[in-house]
């Protein structure tokens, strides 16, 4: 996809006049946050409201362990930035009003991310909710029928809701400098259909990016099951451990069962590794277009 070749190009471009690894990091995700045809900064997912907005970041230095985090932020164009700034304070996570107000005061003015890309998003799921709330006789002979299990279309389920509403995932890059420093940065619009205030594994310490001596990770994907796992840190484990990039990708993704869907992207001093547990085109994004734009920012 032309979005992650030029965030790729942005953080080799960064990398290339001299900037470390979590300014190259932070440069990519930001190329991704301002394009609207991705979850996060200017086209992320719009809540079940119709009008709000609510997006997570994270930011992770490798060589010094530093983390910054932002989790329901509003108004603001890029929340990777801002989860710089809470990197550079004594805290590690801002979140809601509390990380709105933290940007204001840090130079970053209001911005409304609502374009016609979510736009069009929203629309699409309001019409997939009201197709399920119509009760006419047809649905409900569907009603209570596990659909999603008997799915037998030649399209697999989870690339096909990919079609209909766009690609829901969070962002993301790794990096690696010429002096062997790794980082990572991750920025997501979360989902649609959840809860007001909802935080997902982005802006969690281990769970959506980890970055250390040894390497860098970030994650897409299930929030919650990305959380329970601590996905990104067992990942950067395995690099710690010796194991290949590659190697470790897809050993996370084995242990996790079909119906969560995942994505995962490392580097490490041993080479680079992507993957998820989609099948299809997708699967073959993730390995190819994604992977260039990931890992060869180094």
């Amino acid at each position: 996809m032309d979005g992650t070749e030029a965030a790729a190009r942005k953080g080799i471009e960064t990398l290339k006049t001299g900037g470390g690894a979590l300014a190259a990091a932070l440069e990519a995700t930001v190329v991704l946050e301002d394009d609207p045809r991705f979850n996060a900064g200017t086209g992320a997912n719009i809540r079940l409201d119709g009008r709000t907005v609510q997006m997570d970041a994270a930011v992770m230095d490798g060589s010094t362990g530093d983390f910054g985090a932002v989790a329901a932020l509003e108004g603001v164009k890029n929340p990777a930035r801002v989860a710089l700034k809470v990197m550079e304070s004594p805290h590690l996570l801002l979140a809601g009003e509390g990380a709105q107000r933290f940007a204001r005061v840090m130079g970053f003015p209001p911005y409304d991310p609502i374009c016609p890309e979510n736009r069009a998003r929203f629309e699409r799921l309001k019409q997939l909710l009201a197709e399920a709330d119509r009760g006419n006789s047809e649905l409900e002979a569907w009603t209570g029928y596990d659909w999603r299990k008997a799915w037998n279309f030649p399209r697999p389920l989870k690339e096909a809701l990919v079609e209909l509403l766009g690609h829901p995932d969070t962002v993301g890059a790794v990096a690696r400098d010429a002096q062997g420093r790794y980082a990572a940065a991750i920025s997501t619009g979360g989902t649609s259909i959840t809860f007001y205030g909802r935080v997902g594994d982005v802006p969690i310490f281990g769970a959506g990016i980890y970055a250390g001596p040894r390497g860098a990770v970030a994650c897409t994907g299930h929030g919650e099951e990305i959380i329970k796992r601590l996905v990104a840190k067992s990942v950067y484990d395995d690099l710690a451990r010796g194991l290949h990039p590659q190697k470790a990708v897809d050993r996370a993704l084995r242990n996790v069962p079909p119906s969560v869907g995942m994505g995962i992207i490392a580097v490490g001093d041993l080479g680079d590794g992507a993957g998820c547990n989609l099948d299809g085109p997708r699967k073959g994004s993730y390995r190819g277009t994604q992977r260039m734009a990931w890992s060869l920012a180094r």
